[in-house]
């Protein structure tokens, strides 16, 4: 769970108030051991997206992030609104960065959005295959010179923990979609909630497409941040030992500095630097890390998005006024500048990393 909704609402928002058509650029040159960064505006304000974008690419972000819900892009059949993947999708080729696609058809703790005339039986069920696969191919072809990964689900092991049956069949879904596209396909686990768990069996039923991605959020009980920045490599050989012989991509990292959560900019800088050091002992397996986010959101922002996640899901903790406001400062400072733009010690140990980290694996 993190800001990923407040972001998705505020481009539908944006839109809603018109937009301009995109000029195209040339692409900057993209290494391999890419560097990806969720690039959200400050005071969560879209008039500032194209500051943000110029931002992160001071910050030598090559890889951005992106979510398509089905069921807001495709209506119902044939009828398509590709309104924000223009929008976002445009603006990532004028400033030459490649697009990480996430389509959240489990989204964390529950299914999501899907077309108005798409019963779902179960992920298997041939009809329902064939209709998500030709979404796919309709959205790749759209969007093929700017899409380079293209994930099938979010943070999928937090939903199939409660429906463990729907693991092998949610496979046959991603294999599907791998099998009609050249561009990488694979789907998205949440290595923290996978371990604490101990649900990995359930995970390797639904492993499936060229490579494995990840999010990691090395977060104590009730959302705190107070253990140690520098002890978390355990999670990333978590990560290689369940992705086997692929290689994997981390779309999303981060540690708060909220201090209601225990934790501080001190340690968030920290964090930084631990894992830019775990990129250059992996550089054989990490194909890609993204950290999410630019920038700290604002507080309404952060209370919309906790409540997506848990309502329907898990309404009773709606009227816990404690545990909403420390899910909400999880999701409200994250990011390596503040929500005024300032930054944090975060981007200055990142700007300091990013540089070494380019210049080594050049």
């Amino acid at each position: 769970m993190n800001p990923r909704y407040l972001i998705c609402a505020l481009f539908a928002l944006f839109l809603l108030s018109g937009c301009g058509e995109q000029d195209v650029t040339e692409p900057v040159h993209i290494s391999t051991k890419k560097i990806g960064m969720w690039i959200n505006p400050k005071q969560a304000d879209m008039n500032y997206y194209d500051e943000a974008l110029k931002t992160a690419k001071e910050a030598q972000v090559q890889l951005a992030h992106l979510y398509v819900q089905w069921g807001l892009t495709e209506k119902s059949s044939g009828e398509y609104d590709w309104a924000i993947p223009d929008y976002v999708l445009g603006k990532f080729r004028k400033y030459g960065f490649e697009a990480v696609i996430v389509i959240p058809i489990i989204f964390t703790t529950k299914l999501d959005v899907m077309p108005e005339d798409v019963t779902f039986e179960s992920f298997s069920d041939p009809e329902f295959v064939n209709r998500f696969v030709h979404f796919t191919e309709v959205l790749m072809e759209r969007y093929s010179e700017t899409i380079k990964y293209l994930i099938i689900g979010n943070e999928i092991d937090v939903y199939l923990y409660q429906h463990p049956d729907e693991a092998s069949e949610f496979r046959t879904l991603v294999e599907a979609v791998a099998d009609a596209h050249d561009v990488v396909v694979g789907t998205e686990f949440a290595i923290h909630s996978v371990v604490q768990n101990k649900c990995e069996s359930i995970a390797k039923k639904a492993l499936a497409g060229d490579m494995v991605f990840y999010t990691f959020y090395p977060m104590e009980d009730n959302f705190s941040f107070g253990g140690d920045p520098y002890n978390v490599e355990q999670f990333f050989t978590a990560m290689t030992d369940l992705a086997g012989t692929k290689k994997i991509g981390v779309v999303e990292t981060s540690w708060s500095s909220s201090k209601l959560l225990e934790s501080s900019e001190e340690n968030q800088a920290n964090y930084v630097k631990e894992v830019f050091r775990i990129l250059k002992k992996n550089r054989s397996k990490i194909e890609f890390l993204m950290w999410i986010t630019l920038y700290d959101s604002t507080s309404e922002e952060c209370r919309k998005s906790a409540e997506f996640f848990v309502t329907g899901v898990n309404d009773e903790i709606l009227g816990d006024t404690e545990v909403m406001a420390r899910f909400s400062d999880f999701m409200c400072f994250l990011g390596l500048r503040r929500t005024d733009g300032t930054p944090k010690p975060a981007w200055v140990t990142w700007i300091e990393e990013v540089e070494q980290y380019y210049n080594e694996v050049s």
